[in-house]
Formats: C-alpha cells, sequence, structure tokens
C-alpha cells in the first residue's frame, strides 16, 4: 500500500523546503509513496481528509497556522477519521510538546524548525518500517468490506468506516462515517459477519453494535457511548467495562 503525504504550513518558503526534503527521500531511500497534497491552507487538509479517509495518510502539519485552525485543531479533525494515519508536527517552538501531549493525538514525530533533510529522511525511514509492521497485522482490517442491500440497491461498505450499528425491530440502521444505509438484518447475523472479519465491533447492547475505534468518550452515569460523531449509544452493564478499559488503552497509547 502506498503512503500518502500531506504537507501543510502556512509560510511558502518552509513548505516548499519540507516538500522538497520529503521529495528527496522518498527519491532516495525507495519509499512506497507520494506527495498528495502541499498546500498553506488547512481547509484543503480537511477537505482531502474527507476525500481519502479510507487510505494510509501522512500528515506533516506545522502548528502555528496564522488562520482560525492551528495545526492542533487540524490534526484532532483528521485523528477523528483517521485512527490509522500518521501525523508529523513541525514547530520553531520546543514547548509545544506539552500541547501534544494535552490534546492525545498519538503524534508519530515532532521536528523543530528549521527542518534540516537529515532530520526528515530518519523520521520517514522510521515511519516506512513501523507502517511496513503495521500492515503486517492490522492494514488488511481497513480493506475488508460487507456487502449490504438497501431496497434495490447494493452497497459495498468498508467495515473501518461503520461506526455503529443500530436495531429498529427488523430493520438497521449502519451508521458511516459519511452517512447511513438502512437494511433488513439482524443485528445479531450482522455481529457474526463482522466479527469473523475484526474484532474491532462489540455489542453494546441488545440494540447497539459499536465501533470501539470511534468512542470518543464513556457516559457511565447514563450507561452510554460517546461516539466521534457526537451521538450516543446505550451500553449494558457488562460491556460498560470492556468500553472503559479498551479507551484507557487508546489513552495510554497516545
Amino acid at each position: 500500500m502506498e503512503l500518502s503525504f500531506i504537507i501543510a504550513d502556512d509560510q511558502e518558503e518552509p513548505l516548499k523546503s519540507t516538500q522538497s526534503y520529503v521529495e528527496k527521500v522518498i527519491n532516495n531511500n525507495k519509499i512506497n509513496g507520494r506527495i498528495s497534497c502541499c498546500t498553506t491552507k488547512p481547509e484543503d487538509v480537511l477537505n482531502y481528509s474527507m476525500e481519502n479517509k479510507d487510505k494510509i495518510n501522512v500528515y506533516i502539519l506545522d502548528i502555528n497556522f496564522n488562520q482560525e485552525i492551528n495545526g492542533l485543531g487540524l490534526a484532532r479533525s483528521i485523528r477523528e477519521r483517521e485512527p490509522y494515519s500518521y501525523i508529523i508536527f513541525l514547530t520553531a517552538y520546543i514547548q509545544h510538546s506539552m500541547l501534544i501531549f494535552k490534546y492525545r493525538l498519538k503524534v508519530f514525530d515532532f521536528l523543530i524548525k528549521p527542518i534540516n533533510y537529515s532530520d526528515m529522511e530518519e523520521c520517514i525511514i522510521a515511519l516506512q518500517q513501523d507502517f511496513n509492521n503495521m500492515a503486517e497485522y492490522e492494514i488488511p482490517s481497513l480493506k475488508r468490506s460487507i456487502t449490504l442491500k438497501s431496497g434495490y440497491q447494493e452497497y459495498q461498505i468498508i467495515i473501518n468506516e461503520i461506526v455503529y450499528i443500530e436495531s429498529y425491530g427488523p430493520k438497521l440502521v449502519i451508521h458511516l462515517v459519511d452517512g447511513q444505509i438502512e437494511t433488513y438484518s439482524t443485528l445479531r447475523d450482522l455481529e457474526k459477519i463482522l466479527q469473523k472479519l475484526t474484532d474491532i465491533f462489540i455489542r453494546s447492547h441488545k440494540s447497539y453494535v459499536i465501533n470501539l475505534n470511534y468512542v470518543k468518550k464513556l457516559d457511565a452515569q447514563n450507561k452510554e457511548a460517546i461516539m466521534i460523531n457526537g451521538e450516543r449509544c446505550l451500553i449494558s452493564r457488562g460491556q460498560k467495562k470492556l468500553v472503559k478499559e479498551f479507551l484507557d488503552k487508546k489513552i495510554k497509547a497516545l
């Protein structure tokens, strides 16, 4: 699988310099990747992320955008859509490393400006190795899909894009990162299909199957999981502990 590099800096000269270094690292080290977006505008990055969230992207972001959204806010939006993509921060201020930890963004690396070629090369080579290791164990599940019928149409759905599934009598509503699909089936049958492909889904309640990767936080008092899209899914008493343990592990890994 090819790595797609997205570079963003609000200053033209540092942007061109970073772009040149990344291109040189890719060519000199035969990295399976290419620069897909190079921009001074954070909205370009957000648009790219929305259109390419099923890829493994590498975001190289300046923290200090002199615009409404800074690099940290941009990275947070990316991370909500792309749990597996890489984020590398560029900044002239080493104290920003504490902010990165506070935001819990699972950042791969943090490079201090002015960036030099050797630092960029070391970072990307390490990233390529990490990607190769991850691909061996995790990436196959990203592209796995299921076919569902809705009305007279069939849809091929990438399972990693399913946020949660909700049961309404004989009908299921599959909530995706970018919409929803209704189909007639049982929650039990769809749960069995998904669990054969991946272990990221659990039956949180008799009416819900949730994707653990898209749980933002746990509302223990109301027995609900709050998903990344802000919607709430009920959690049974027995599954509440499992969801909490998963979230605790995610936090420790950040």
